[in-house]
């Protein structure tokens, strides 16, 4: 048997080492488990017996980032997941288009926000640019 050991930890996650024997096995040193994870496995696990005791979990677990794979992974305001930046290379040519096409309307949506508010103060256009707000918000995701 192996000796005992301590799993390693950074801000996000710990390790759990295997026992060589599985180690051999699998080709892996160990499980990445996140911490913001191990709260959310107490609260799923608290839901049936204390509602409230597993509010708490989950709030102490939006303290956490979200990992994947031991990487850090950030989160939009929708809750996806935002993409690395430093991965263009490693990109397919229709991943690239998909990239570029959302980018640029993102830029075309801050510029005509931008001047939407440019424009509120006019008294002249403002029925137009409420109309375009509300046309927006409903097609807005």
């Amino acid at each position: 048997m192996s000796e005992p050991f301590v799993p390693t930890m950074n801000c996000a996650s710990f390790i759990l080492p295997y026992p060589e024997e599985i180690q051999k096995k699998v080709g892996s040193k160990g499980m990445i488990f996140s911490f913001r994870e191990f709260y959310l496995l107490l609260a799923r696990q608290a839901d049936g017996r204390d509602p409230k005791e597993a509010a708490e979990l989950r709030e102490i677990s939006d303290y956490y980032p979200d990992v994947y794979r031991g990487e850090i992974m950030e989160r939009d305001s929708r809750g996806n997941w935002v993409g690395d930046a430093n991965d263009w290379d490693e990109l397919t040519d229709e991943q690239k288009l998909h990239r570029g096409n959302a980018n640029a309307a993102i830029a075309a949506l801050d510029w005509l926000r931008y001047q939407l508010e440019g424009a509120a103060y006019e008294y002249d256009m403002s029925e137009d640019v409420t109309r375009v707000r509300r046309e927006l918000s409903d097609i807005s995701l």
